[in-house]
């Protein structure tokens, strides 16, 4: 049997003791863990880049991994108490996959499908434990549900969870409007469709993208009228449009940022005309 698997995405700084000390907790708690960092330094409200992460990056992962997703929280899920406001955690299992989030909204962007199960976590007891929760109760989680607890006994149940269509393009007869959901540090622009979608729509049909974009003073506008392979596929410093490793679309440049030159970023608008 192999080891079990706990995934960390937080908007912790990783120079600081925070990481350290929730790995020698999960560590000690579940001696044969194997720890994977996948994102630190995330910031609370760039909300589609963490949902890129769990969309992309945990659900990579075996089934039956643990994901520990602690960035910021959500005022609704605040629960007073001396007037103070105290997080309330999410428990979800999705795809067979357990997520401990400290922002329900996170989850909810996240996930196309509904999840298995969802429960509010207690709070943890005593005030200054709910200063760093992942550190006080995920962890202790985390070996609940790899010990074998089902996810609702652990919390009151969480309810329907809402859905939140940020990620989703819009298709009509003509034309698909879609939005850029991530811009890698390249300066490609990933968009918010993927290859099998577009070609669904398509339907067999040409297709037009118009793009403007600046050339030192100079502004140009540019037709893009076919998907590529390879950035090299266009001479340098020209634009193409590519599917990228999670099979959606990505606008980029060869040997350039695309994001730069056009000016995108995310939810930025991209329109694709049909005929």
């Amino acid at each position: 049997m192999e080891s079990p698997i706990v995934t960390l995405t937080t908007d912790w700084d990783d120079r600081e003791f925070f990481l350290a000390m929730v790995k020698g907790r999960l560590s000690t708690l579940i001696p044969d863990v194997r720890i994977f960092d996948l994102s630190h330094r995330q910031v609370w409200n760039d909300t589609l880049t963490t949902a890129n992460i769990i969309r992309f990056g945990c659900m990579s992962f075996p089934e039956g991994s643990v994901h520990i997703v602690d960035i910021g929280f959500d005022q609704s899920q605040a629960d007073g108490r001396n007037n103070t406001e105290l997080q309330r955690s999410i428990l979800a299992l999705y795809k067979k996959h357990y997520f401990i989030s400290s922002s329900l909204k996170l989850l909810e962007l996240a996930f196309e499908e509904p999840c298995e199960t969802a429960v509010c976590l207690p709070l943890p007891e005593g005030t200054a434990s709910c200063t760093f929760v992942a550190h006080s109760q995920y962890c202790e989680v985390a070996k609940r549900i790899l010990s074998g607890e089902p996810v609702d006994q652990m919390g009151e149940p969480l309810g329907a969870m809402t859905r939140r269509d940020y990620l989703r393009a819009l298709f009509d007869g003509d034309h698909l409007e879609s939005r850029v959901i991530n811009i890698d540090s390249y300066g490609n622009a990933n968009l918010n469709v993927t290859f099998e979608e577009f070609e669904s729509v398509r339907a067999g049909r040409h297709f037009r993208v118009e793009l403007l974009w600046h050339n030192g003073m100079n502004e140009r506008c540019e037709a893009i009228t076919s998907i590529s392979r390879h950035y090299s596929d266009v001479r340098l410093g020209e634009l193409l449009l590519t599917v990228s490793s999670t099979g959606h679309l990505q606008l980029a440049m060869n040997r350039d940022s695309a994001a730069k030159m056009i000016g995108l970023s995310c939810s930025s608008r991209c329109v694709f005309y049909f005929r």
